[in-house]
C-alpha cells in the first residue's frame, strides 16, 4: 500500500481538509485533489504531514477501507 491509495479511500470532503491544513489549493475533483497532496508528499511532505492533516475519524475510515484491523 501507498500514500496514493489511502488517500482514494478518504471522501472527496476530507482530501479538501487536508489540503486546506497544509495550505494547498482546495479546488478540483477528488483524483486531482489526490494528485496535489501526493506531488506535495513527492515534492518533499514527509507522510506524517500529510496523514496528519487528515482528519483522525477520516483517517480511521480509510484505514478501514483497506482492511486495516483495530482501524
Amino acid at each position: 500500500m501507498n500514500i496514493e491509495q489511502l488517500l482514494g479511500e478518504c471522501r472527496s470532503d476530507d482530501l479538501a481538509h487536508a489540503l486546506r491544513e497544509l495550505g494547498l489549493p482546495v479546488t478540483g475533483t477528488k483524483p486531482q485533489r489526490i494528485e496535489r497532496l501526493v506531488e506535495h508528499h513527492t515534492g518533499g511532505a514527509s507522510t506524517s504531514d500529510i496523514l496528519g492533516a487528515l482528519k483522525s475519524d477520516d483517517l480511521r475510515r480509510a484505514a478501514k477501507a483497506l482492511g486495516f484491523e483495530g482501524a
